[in-house]
């Protein structure tokens, strides 16, 4: 956890985002209580899940969100090659076809980061 508190000014930012989200649709459906906030959260998206865990369980306290807990789905990196059709995951940010080695691939998954759901009271 430390390595949120050193390196995870990025993902404070992005929590204080997901926050504002969750509070502004809240208000407007009238909730007096959060109890649960999906997220996906892209694997090229750089995105630490920890560490936005972290800053989003310290920037919730004194709101209705107080309670809540943030489930983050973890989407994979996936591509269509656009020479040979094929389709594959990525690891790593070089993005190559496992069938022909091109590197002429479309990014399908993985820059996902989007509130999916928020269970409010």
């Amino acid at each position: 956890m430390i390595s949120c508190i050193k390196d995870g000014m990025h993902e404070a930012g992005i929590a204080q985002n997901i926050l504002d989200i969750v509070l502004d649709t809240a208000e407007a459906n009238n909730a007096h209580n959060v109890w649960n906030v999906y997220v996906k959260v892209g694997s090229m998206t750089a995105i630490e899940p920890d560490c936005l865990t972290f800053a989003y369980d310290a920037l919730k306290e004194e709101t209705i969100a107080s309670g809540s807990t943030l489930i983050i789905d973890e989407v994979a990196a996936s591509g269509v090659c656009n020479d040979c059709k094929n389709r594959c995951a990525y690891d790593g940010y070089i993005m190559t076809c496992s069938k022909c080695g091109s590197f002429n691939v479309e990014l399908l998954s993985g820059e996902e980061l989007q509130v999916t759901e928020i269970e409010v009271e």
